[in-house]
């Protein structure tokens, strides 16, 4: 196309030359086929510079798009690192969190269990002394009717029912010392301090003994 433009643009001048040929002679055509020569090499010249001035547009256009893209690549990377980066202390931040929550939620179990045990223990105990009390109530109903009963009957029953009362009050194991032991649950108060040791039941009814506690009897 470059050539086509040429040429056309060399027969233009042509045939404007050749219009004054026709009064100069074959020298002045001779010299308008020169001039029309160095035209269409000036003109080649031009349009081979503009190529290689495009083809130069092309070649930067393509490294500058490669620079451009390298750098994109780059600040998207420092992006992510960043981004990675703030989410590491988040995340740490977090375990933290968790961390602090899982020891404060073992405390919050230890004390939880700490408090159990203390309330089956003061249940254990309220249940011993509301034991002891009603066997003691009991002894003290039976022995205000067996003194009343002595009272009614005389003096001989009133001894009798003494000796029934220290019968009674005596240590079913050894049958030598006075009972002073309670045992829990059945509530009997059948065996000295020295033999409850001993024991693993109640001597009276042979329920297994859970406890047991030193009455003082007077």
């Amino acid at each position: 196309m470059a050539i086509q433009e040429a040429q056309f643009y060399s027969d233009n001048v042509c045939f404007g030359g050749g219009g004054g040929g026709s009064g100069s002679g074959d020298n002045g055509g001779l010299g308008s086929g020169a001039f029309n020569q160095f035209l269409f090499d000036h003109r080649q010249q031009q349009l081979q510079q503009r190529h290689e001035i495009d083809q130069f547009i092309i070649s930067q256009n393509g490294r500058l798009r490669l620079l451009l893209e390298q750098q994109r690549k780059k600040q998207i990377t420092m992006f992510l690192n960043k981004i990675e980066s703030r989410a590491l202390i988040l995340l740490n931040q977090k375990d933290e969190e968790i961390q602090k929550a899982k020891n404060k939620l073992i405390e919050l179990q230890n004390l939880l269990k700490k408090l159990e045990m203390d309330n089956q223990g003061w249940k254990k105990v309220a249940y011993e002394k509301e034991a002891m009390a009603m066997c003691l109530n009991n002894k003290l109903e039976a022995l205000k009717e067996r003194a009343s009963c002595c009272f009614i009957n005389g003096v001989d029953d009133a001894e009798s029912c003494c000796e029934d009362e220290d019968t009674r009050m005596v240590c079913k194991c050894c049958n030598s010392r006075s009972s002073c032991v309670l045992f829990l649950p059945c509530r009997h108060l059948c065996s000295c301090k020295n033999c409850e040791a001993l024991l693993d039941s109640c001597p009276v009814c042979k329920t297994a003994k859970k406890a047991s506690i030193e009455a003082l009897v007077s």
